[in-house]
């Protein structure tokens, strides 16, 4: 029997829920997801998410008899078709894509700020470029507030992330 494979439609956060019965029937599916840092209830938090919410591939032979099955596994609505006819994605497609969730899953994302208050930063562009600042407090994902000396005077300031160095001590 040749397998391909097929996107199926699953119910709203019931991916988890399908891909366990489709296990169960000795079907092989994959629910990609990934890492990643996000903000919860002010909070930066490490979560895992689907990449495509409410798809699942599903690896299997459409002569094989749990295919028409398929349809009614608990958590899924239908297979993903154009027309009449169900989509299919090119096996190299899928590896690539379980390939890239496996390598991406494994990379280690730092909970903890990437700055201490307190510690010395060195400003890399825009208007206070070159300058020293002090490290305040993360301002969201992307930025982060900084006590900047200007004239004699303390400023808080918000930066990019990306524009900030740790200075060398």
């Amino acid at each position: 029997m040749y397998k391909q494979w097929f996107v199926v439609y699953c119910k709203s956060r019931e991916e988890l829920r399908a891909q366990q019965n489709l296990s169960n029937q000795g079907v092989y599916s994959f629910f990609p997801k990934i890492v990643k840092e996000k903000m919860v209830r002010g909070k930066k938090k490490v979560v895992e998410e689907a990449l495509f919410p409410s798809y699942l591939f599903v690896n299997i032979s459409q002569k094989d008899k749990q295919f028409s099955s398929i349809r009614s596994t608990r958590g899924i609505n239908n297979f993903v078709k154009f027309g009449l006819s169900i989509a299919t994605i090119p096996n190299l497609q899928v590896k690539q894509l379980e390939r890239l969730c496996e390598v991406n899953n494994k990379l280690d994302i730092d909970c903890d700020a990437l700055y201490k208050s307190g510690d010395k930063v060195d400003i890399l562009s825009g208007p206070f470029k070159g300058l020293t600042a002090i490290f305040d407090i993360e301002d969201g994902l992307a930025r982060s507030m900084l006590l900047l000396n200007i004239l004699n005077q303390e400023n808080k300031i918000s930066f990019k992330n990306s524009d900030l160095i740790k200075a060398e001590s």
